[in-house]
């Protein structure tokens, strides 16, 4: 690889400034290619197809456009609600006081008259909503009052807006309104009198709204995998994948029973899940002359990498044929071709590009718009799609200019020769061909158990004893293990339930269990045994399992390597909860290789290893923003190089043993001449 492509990838993935590449170097970066027409230049929408989504990454950022003159061309990505979902957008302003007026008035002892008077300043609605709804913000909690609104036009002409009507909050009864419309679009002022019989003034805060409706936009429906599937007590519980890039706004159940009518719960699993339900509802299949279906439900953007599912049979026999797609709408890209060009390049996939920071940004329809004016009206223009010109893709192709060669090519050499007698453990490595230079090995909690909290004894060598360098992202992914559930003990009204970690040793941050009671609540103090014999609490209060939640309970833990886990709980005079299943979560690393294809040995278990390094380490940021291809791993075996000795050709191992050897000859010289002198 040249210097300057050095240079530009150094541009493009650690600054994450792809447009001051230049024409010629951008397009090498992309592997397909596809033309963009339009009948007319200005603002363009362009519909991305399923072809374009599944070559890019989740997140689009190896996607660009490229017009006619080789420049970049800007856009945002906007990603609509789906077809049949109403989507508004809201304005908003605080108007102008110009003046305020109050007064109170007794009407006896213990009651008064509360009123006040004031005058706003109104400016313009926006064109595309009808009129301008007046909010009004108030500190107390209750209370009841009269209305009185007049909207006064540019030439004084008065209009009244409402009469003795009325605003409230009556928490009693849970009833409020305080809000009203003002309908005259040319108002230049609004009078607005409020009358209560209050305990005092209530000194509103003023609030404009307006909003209105957008048009919805196509729907992609994406299989998703069943991981399991298993029938409990009247439910169906169904684990799905959810590829960390897909983030659904519906689920679709899919079932080849003809006629039924089930409650379903989805909630969410894994890694940062959302604790509550991302969503319920009731799905029905009425095969008849006129087939009624209704198999969709709404859900939450969810944030595990896991959707669990919960439908309700009762008594009727589960659905058979079961299977879920995720819907979302399909992502559009909005920008502006120039004057006298009606077509552009989509370029796009690879992954060797960052996400773009252009100055659309401003206009992110996922941030509030402008309250009002010019710069409210543009944003408003990229949000709707009547506003802007459709685009069409062409064919999809392959890219001439681009550049098959490793982005990492520089980096990917031997490093220092490796005794690898000195190592306990190995594990066999096949390297696949990857685009761009970099693998990436998984590794696994067996492992981490044989290895120092430091990692420091971890190489990955060749077949002539070479190492090559990696780089260590430490917490990269949670991994679950199994746990074996041993014996259970009572202790008076406590449970002991020993758990035992079949690896051996553990660093354990989490704890799910799965019982039989469909509802519990009850203290508990967890425990674990550390890798030096000593006892640890980890986790303390309460477990607990609502009536109606399905979910295994979880438990955080104070992160420790432990090799043997009991489990206290105080069950009181009730009966001893039955666990079915326990796994545990540990924080798991990534290891990043810049390597050729080919075989190489994991070496593992070495306690006196000084940790490597590598200048990898000084481009971190660049070697972990370009794509990695998984290493297929063997099993976990023991090393057979392995020698014992060889860790006594250490020169500061033969220097302890002399130490150790003087120290013990020192002690038999010094009990012999004690001897002496004793029996002298």
């Amino acid at each position: 690889m040249t210097g300057a492509r050095v240079l530009l990838w150094a541009g493009v993935l650690v600054l994450a400034v792809p447009a001051a590449a230049g024409p010629e170097s951008l397009s090498t970066l992309f592997p397909l290619r596809a033309e963009i027409t339009s009948e007319e230049a200005g603002l363009c929408r362009l519909e991305l197809p399923a072809v374009v989504i599944g070559a890019c990454r989740p997140d689009l950022a190896d996607l660009r456009i490229v017009g006619v003159d080789g420049r970049e061309i800007p856009y945002l990505v906007d990603s609509p609600e789906p077809a049949g979902v109403a989507v508004g957008i809201s304005y908003e302003t605080v108007p102008e006081v110009v003046s305020a007026e109050r007064s109170r008035e007794a009407l006896g002892d213990r009651v008064a008259v509360f009123r006040e008077r004031f005058v706003l300043a109104l400016p313009p609605p926006p064109s595309d909503v009808p009129a301008w709804e007046v909010e009004l913000k108030v500190r107390e909690a209750e209370f009841v009052c009269r209305l009185d609104a007049v909207a006064i036009g540019p030439g004084g002409e008065r209009s009244v807006v409402v009469s003795r009507g009325s605003l409230y909050r009556l928490p009693s009864v849970g009833a409020e309104r305080r809000r009203f419309t003002v309908p005259v679009r040319d108002a230049a002022r609004l009078e607005v009198e409020l009358t209560g019989e209050g305990p005092a003034y209530l000194e509103p805060r003023f609030l404009l709204r307006a909003s209105r409706v957008l048009p919805g936009a196509a729907v992609s429906a994406v299989e998703l995998d069943l991981l399991r599937v298993q029938q409990l007590a009247g439910v169906t519980e169904v684990l799905l994948d959810r590829p960390r890039g897909l983030v659904p706004r519906r689920l679709m159940v899919k079932t080849d029973t003809g006629t039924f009518h089930r409650r379903v719960t989805v909630w969410d699993e894994g890694p940062g899940a959302d604790p509550e339900p991302l969503g319920a509802g009731a799905v029905l299949r009425v095969a008849a002359l006129a087939p009624v279906e209704a198999l969709e439900v709404p859900l939450r953007a969810p944030r595990g990498d896991r959707l669990r599912i919960v439908i309700e049979n009762r008594d009727s026999p589960p659905l058979e044929g079961l299977g879920f797609a995720a819907l979302m709408p399909r992502p559009v890209l909005v920008f502006s071709l120039p004057e006298g060009t009606v077509g552009a390049a989509l370029l796009f996939g690879g992954g060797r590009a960052r996400r773009p920071d252009y100055d659309l940004a401003a206009l992110d329809p996922g941030a509030r718009l402008p309250m009002a004016g010019e710069s409210a009206q543009r944003a408003v223009a990229v949000l709707d799609p009547a506003r802007a010109r459709r685009a069409a893709l062409g064919k999809v192709s392959d890219n001439p200019e681009f550049d098959p060669a490793p982005v990492l090519g520089f980096a990917m050499h031997p490093g220092a020769l490796v005794d690898g007698r000195r190592f306990e453990h190995r594990r066999q490595l096949e390297v696949a061909p990857s685009p761009e230079g970099l693998s990436r090995l998984q590794l696994e909690p067996v492992d981490l158990a044989l290895l120092r909290p430091d990692l420091a004894d971890l190489r990955v060598v060749d077949r002539k004893g070479h190492q090559w360098a990696y780089l260590c992202q430490k917490g990269a992914r949670l991994v679950e293990s199994p746990i074996e559930i041993g014996d259970h003990k009572r202790k008076g009204r406590v449970s002991v339930v020993e758990l035992d970690i079949p690896s051996g040793a553990l660093s354990v941050s989490g704890l799910d269990l799965e019982a039989e009671a469909p509802y519990f609540d009850r203290d508990f103090v967890l425990r674990g045994r550390l890798e030096d014999g000593r006892e640890r609490e980890l986790a303390s209060g309460r477990l607990v399992r609502r009536a109606g939640d399905p979910r295994p309970i979880t438990l955080a833990v104070e992160p420790f390597r432990v090799t043997r886990l009991e489990l206290h709980v105080n069950d009181g005079d009730d009966a001893p909860l039955v666990f079915m299943r326990a796994r545990a979560r540990s924080s798991a690393p990534d290891l990043f290789l810049a390597a050729p294809a080919g075989e190489y040995d994991l070496l593992l278990g070495d306690p006196e290893a000084e940790p490597p390094v590598y200048e990898l380490e000084r481009v971190r940021s660049t070697i972990l923003a370009v794509p990695a291809a998984d290493v297929t791993a063997g099993k976990l075996e023991a090393n057979p190089a392995f020698r014992a000795a060889s860790r006594l050709a250490r020169s500061d191992a033969w220097q302890r043993i002399l130490l150790w050897a003087v120290l013990g000859l020192a002690v038999v010289v010094l009990a012999v001449l004690t001897l002496r002198a004793a029996r002298t």
